[in-house]
């Protein structure tokens, strides 16, 4: 207390003590004293904690007096949203910006926020009146973040003039910059696959038209090439259209029933001469129904994407088995989806059934070729990913079949699961949800496996 303070004081304890041995004549000098100190302390502390609430009552009112809408707004949105007065001082910040920012504080310089000087030019142009610049910057910690970032005038309310803060908006477009370089990747890579069959054609016929024109057996031997090379530009080309139809329609579930077990029958019809050619068996236990909400030419073209490359992997004379089964109300940890191929093996989950507590129908197609290792996991479903060196890889597949698998899959609102173990085979395992579940009665299961007779199919 200062001096200027303490004559007041005293003198005031002295009143109040005249006063109370005026209002109490038997009260001593001494205990009135006491008494009228003890009420003025408390008085003083009562006046100063009521002061202060006024005094910040009044700067927060002066702080942003025309934008408390706004301000729940904000904090509203789930976008990151910043507002920041004509000084560079962060004066808001909404639940959004302080997950993106956690050491983010109010009062604080926009400049400490992050050393990219495009946020403090984007402030100074929104307080100079020149149109603000959005750009895009990369935030690495914890995981590869792209944000964008705008800005623009806060205006006050009628009757206010000028511009007196400004709200910078952050939001995240790291699906969209993934999606615009995958779609750059797809277009490089679906340019280079189409480059080389193109290159080998016109080689092909500049040689058929010139020295090999009369060479009976060099022109049959040339035909038989190009012949291969337009299949292949083929398969390219039907397998790109048929992705890109399934990407287009992949926002809307599928509202018809189909049957997962009548799929698995026609896609096992389909690589019928080339299972006869390897002496592979396609052995099938499980249900003879399994109905799913699904189409089912797209579940046909799902299960043959599989199956086909299964079949090019699986060791000669060594049968392929798939199996058929329902898992009810499913969660993440149920013990159906559990490794059961050797220990040590790899597995990766491509796609999680988005869907929990439902019923699905799941369809295992199992091969016992090479397999692969765990490092080719990450990238399996990828376009054009190849594993180099593979039995698939030498038969000049497009490197699309598992990425339109995948799609189909988020499609249906389905599951893909891959297990892998190196000389002892790949596992696919793909869920549907159900329908509705199956009376036992109505479902005839095969006790023994099924061994397909390609003949009797066709």
């Amino acid at each position: 207390m200062t001096a200027g303070k303490i004559l007041p004081f005293i003198l005031s304890v002295v009143t109040g003590a005249i006063a109370l041995t005026l209002i109490m004549p038997g009260l001593s000098w001494g205990r009135a004293g006491v008494m009228s100190g003890i009420v003025l302390a408390i008085w003083a502390v009562l006046s100063a904690l009521f002061s202060g609430s006024a005094k910040r009552e009044h700067l927060q009112s002066q702080t942003l007096p025309s934008f408390k809408g706004e301000m729940r707004l904000a904090a509203s949105l789930r976008e990151a949203i910043i507002i920041v007065n004509e000084r560079h001082q962060i004066e808001h910040i909404n639940p959004a910006a302080h997950k993106l920012f956690p050491d983010i504080r109010t009062g604080s310089a926009i400049s400490t926020l992050t050393d990219n000087p495009k946020l403090l030019t984007l402030t100074e142009d929104v307080f100079s009146g020149r149109p603000p610049e959005a750009y895009v910057y990369q935030i690495s910690d914890p995981v590869e973040r792209h944000i964008r970032v705008t800005a623009s005038a806060l205006r006050p309310n009628t009757g206010e003039s000028g511009i007196s803060r400004a709200i910078i908006v952050f939001y995240d477009v790291t699906d969209l910059e993934h999606a615009n370089a995958m779609r750059a990747d797809f277009l490089a890579n679906a340019s280079h696959e189409l480059k080389t069959p193109v290159a080998s054609l016109l080689g092909y016929i500049e040689t058929l038209n010139g020295h090999a024109k009369n060479d009976p057996e060099a022109r049959t031997r040339f035909l038989g090439i190009m012949q291969q090379q337009a299949e292949r530009m083929q398969r390219l080309i039907s397998d790109i259209l048929s992705l890109r139809r399934i990407e287009l329609s992949e926002h809307k579930a599928p509202e018809e029933t189909a049957d997962l077990y009548l799929a698995f029958l026609a896609a096992a019809e389909a690589v019928a001469p080339m299972a006869d050619q390897k002496n592979v068996d396609i052995d099938y236990n499980g249900p003879k129904e399994l109905l799913v909400r699904g189409t089912q030419d797209e579940l046909v073209q799902l299960i043959l994407n599989i199956i086909d490359n299964a079949v090019k992997m699986s060791t000669d004379n060594e049968p392929l088995v798939i199996s058929g089964d329902i898992i009810e109300n499913w969660n993440p940890d149920t013990a159906d989806l559990q490794p059961n191929m050797a220990q040590g093996s790899a597995r990766r989950q491509i796609v999680e059934p988005p869907i929990k507590g439902i019923d699905y129908a799941v369809i295992r197609i199992r091969d016992t070729g090479p397999g692969f290792s765990k490092e080719h996991l990450p990238r399996l479903s990828e376009r054009f990913y190849r594993i180099a060196g593979d039995r698939s890889s030498r038969e000049k597949g497009t490197g699309l079949g598992l990425a339109i698998v995948k799609h189909i899959v988020l499609r249906h609102r389905g599951g893909l699961l891959i297990e892998t173990a190196e000389n002892i085979g790949t596992e696919f395992s793909i869920l549907i949800p159900c329908v509705s579940k199956p009376a036992a009665a109505d479902i005839e299961t095969a006790k023994e496996p099924v061994f397909l007779n390609f003949t009797k199919l066709s």
